[in-house]
């Protein structure tokens, strides 16, 4: 008989090992394609590197006629903040509106669920035929954005619903019996609590969109965001300004990640003051 402590540090040490190599799979490929785009002009996608350089770096900021990454990236950035902004908006509204029980919530909260279970690609391509069917034209700052808020809402949605069931109704009620109005009371005492949660939705909202791919295969324009103009590359000869690029774009995305963890522990610290 295996003692109790024993078994459990077993346990432990399994479930450890277990994370370990799944974080192992999940950050090697990207920790390859790091080490890659540092190779010399000479270098290829592959070992044995050529030389150590920043040439493939330096060749995306360089002014291109085809290849150029920095408008699909400035595109992609810009798409990604405003569906940050939305989706924390709007998740706020939508968890707000469940809170009271109403005929027909039940629809309404798989509706906007709606969203995570359809197939991306098919969403994506029914926007188009609408928009082709109403006269609209495509672009990442219509089309796209309506289809990203569509996949987002709900990450968010369900973010601050469990926010909102640890919520204390009471404090609400008391800053209402003092006579404060429902405005005031949700500005002054319910947004202030539930921060740290729209933070997190914004955080879904930003992560989601910077790298979707298969909604925005059919729903954008001519002016593309960067995973299409990345895939596009893999029709050509691979060079190791990929690589360079998908380094950027892993900086830039846990760069956003590290933005919004300051601002979760900024906004807990003050709640606590």
């Amino acid at each position: 008989m295996i003692p109790w402590r024993v078994r459990q540090r077993l346990v432990a040490a399994t479930l450890g090992t277990v994370v370990g190599l799944f974080l192992l799979y999940q950050w090697l490929p990207l920790l390859i394609m790091a080490v890659l785009s540092f190779t010399g002009p000479e270098g290829g996608t592959t070992f044995p590197m050529r030389g150590v350089s920043l040439h493939w770096y330096g060749e995306l900021f360089r002014v291109q006629m085809i290849d150029d990454f920095k408008p699909p990236m400035a595109r992609s950035v810009a798409l990604a903040l405003a569906c940050s902004i939305t989706t924390a908006t709007l998740s706020v509204a939508a968890a707000q509106a469940m809170r009271a029980r109403f005929r027909g919530s039940g629809v309404y909260f798989y509706l906007i669920l709606l969203g995570v279970m359809a197939p991306g690609l098919l969403v994506g391509f029914g926007v188009a035929l609408l928009a082709r069917m109403f006269g609209l034209g495509l672009a990442w700052y219509s089309s796209t954005f309506a289809v990203h808020i569509v996949w987002t809402l709900p990450f968010g949605f369900l973010t601050m619903l469990a926010v909102f069931n640890r919520f204390d109704r009471r404090l609400e009620e008391a800053a209402l019996t003092l006579r404060a109005t429902r405005w005031t009371t949700f500005w002054r005492i319910t947004f202030p609590l539930v921060l740290p949660g729209v933070i997190g939705a914004g955080l879904f909202g930003f992560t989601l969109s910077y790298d979707e791919f298969a909604r925005s295969l059919f729903a954008t324009g001519p002016e593309q965001t960067l995973p299409l103009v990345i895939y596009a590359q893999f029709d050509r000869q691979l060079q190791p300004t990929l690589y360079a690029i998908g380094t950027m774009t892993t900086i830039v995305s846990l760069g956003a990640v590290t933005v919004f963890a300051l601002l979760f522990r900024l906004v807990k610290r003050r709640n606590r003051i």
